[in-house]
């Protein structure tokens, strides 16, 4: 099983660059949360919480976090460009701590749900994006998960959410994002034994790839060479282009 790859621009980062991103995140929302009645400052929220979360006490990081975004209930777009990133952090942290794969879900989908009931209003993140972020907490949740029902039910979950983003990526032109969520598909496709379409969608990474100059090409034509061999062993391909 290959190593599931993280997906999302900015990519799932490192835990120590957090910080810059989430304090410039939050520095313009300190200031309005401070002018209201000496409300909880949401910078100092998370840099208390990052430095409890770089000693790896996450049990006293993520409850600021939260406290943290329900200070900036009256910013919903601040509230929300939070929320995403915090889901980002969660996600990140699954590897070493599986129940939080459901919190993060949580984040993305309080996100989807306030672009979806704001059509029109701007967000750094469109809605076929956080689709394909709840996709990746199932797929990098089912890597880890040893009852085979679940495991099969998370898959089904990250198929369905990837591919339905896929088709709204592939409308806005975010040629990279589909690149990447066409990669992550294949990869469920080949968890779930359908070695034919995971072969499908990674040449259209690949593709894309090529087209836009990606850096993943590499990467990806390694991995849809791989499967194509397994499909057939006595027909040896190398990697070539398609």
């Amino acid at each position: 099983m290959l190593t599931t790859r993280k997906h999302l621009p900015p990519r799932l980062p490192a835990l120590p660059a957090f910080i810059g991103a989430l304090l410039c995140l939050t520095l313009a929302a300190s200031t309005a949360a401070q002018s209201g009645n000496n409300a909880v400052d949401p910078t100092s929220l998370i840099m208390e919480a990052e430095e409890f979360a770089l000693e790896g006490n996450y049990d006293a990081a993520l409850p600021m976090y939260e406290q943290a975004i329900a200070s900036l209930v009256s910013e919903p777009h601040r509230q929300n460009q939070l929320r995403y990133r915090y889901g980002i952090i969660l996600n990140a942290l699954g590897a070493q701590r599986p129940d939080l794969y459901p919190l993060a879900r949580g984040q993305f989908e309080a996100v989807l749900t306030y672009i979806e009931s704001s059509p029109g209003l701007p967000f750094e993140h469109s809605a076929a994006r956080v689709s394909s972020a709840i996709a990746h907490t199932y797929h990098q949740q089912a890597a880890l998960q040893t009852n085979p029902n679940k495991r099969a039910a998370m898959l089904r979950h990250a198929y369905q959410l990837y591919t339905s983003a896929t088709e709204q990526l592939r409308r806005e032109e975010d040629w990279q994002n589909l690149a990447i969520t066409s990669f992550n598909v294949g990869q469920v496709c080949e968890w779930q034994g359908n070695l034919e379409e995971a072969i499908q969608w990674l040449e259209q990474a690949v593709a894309l790839d090529r087209r836009h100059g990606f850096a993943d090409l590499e990467e990806d034509q390694a991995y849809l060479t791989a499967l194509r061999e397994l499909v057939n062993p006595e027909r040896p391909v190398g990697n070539t282009a398609i």
